[in-house]
This record gives C-alpha cells, structure tokens and sequence, in this order.
C-alpha cells in the first residue's frame, strides 16, 4: 500500500491516497504534452476509491486515438494539472506525479507513445519503451 499526499499550486484542491499503484508511466502522445505543457505526462494509476479529493477540480473531455474518453481535471483557479481518467479503464485515477508530495514513490515502469516523443527527450534504456499503449 502506497500513500500519496499532493495539491495544486493555489492549494484549492487537494488529495489523499492510500492503496496500490498497479502502474507508473511516462505518456508521450500529443495530448498529454498539451494538456500538462511539458515534454511528457508523469502518471501513478490508482483505484479511484482510494483517493479523496478537496475541492472540485474542472474537466475536460477528450478522445483518445483508440477512441476511448479521457477526462483531464485540473485546478479551474491555478490551471494545475491533477488527475487524468481513461474510459478504457474504469474505476482507474491517473494522479500527476508533479503535484505528489512522495515524489520519490514515483518510479516510472514505462513509457507508452514513444512515436510522440519530442526528439530532445532521453529515454531511460532500463524502461521498457512502447510507440503507442501497449495491448
């Protein structure tokens, strides 16, 4: 079991989570170099019943390539980026390791849309590398 505190710049979100973090991964599709503008999005995939959040974070809808909908939410007073949600994997949160306070629990296990990459970003060899999600 894993507990992760974290918040957003202003503060007025915040969260509490405590159970398994069955993934950890680098993303490098377009999307989540938009919505978190920076090189890649840092992800720690938890149930969703195991974190409690304060506050309402804003929404944003969007399709994936594959077509499933993903739900960015953020904070609607700083823009932080906080959480993110696949339809693909219902009851699943992605907490953005950039706002956890145990920054050291985040250990990536993959990076997904290497095809995406931006080319001045290293990959780390030791971490198994995939063009798009892996099936």
């Amino acid at each position: 079991m894993t507990k992760l505190t974290g918040k957003c710049l202003c503060g007025e979100i915040s969260f509490e989570a405590d159970g398994d973090v069955p993934v950890m991964a680098n993303c490098h599709c377009t999307a989540c170099r938009q919505s978190t503008g920076s090189a890649y999005a840092t992800l720690m995939f938890m149930k969703q019943g195991d974190v409690k959040i304060t506050g309402t974070p804003k929404t944003y809808q969007h399709k994936s390539d594959a077509g499933n909908t993903m739900t960015k939410h953020f904070c609607g007073t700083c823009g932080t980026p906080l959480f993110t949600q696949n339809s693909a994997r219902e009851g699943m949160l992605g907490l953005r390791a950039g706002v956890i306070n145990e920054d050291a629990e985040f250990a990536p296990k993959v990076n997904v849309y290497t095809s995406s990459k931006m080319k001045a970003t290293v990959l780390d060899d030791g971490i198994p590398a995939f063009e798009k999600m892996p099936g």
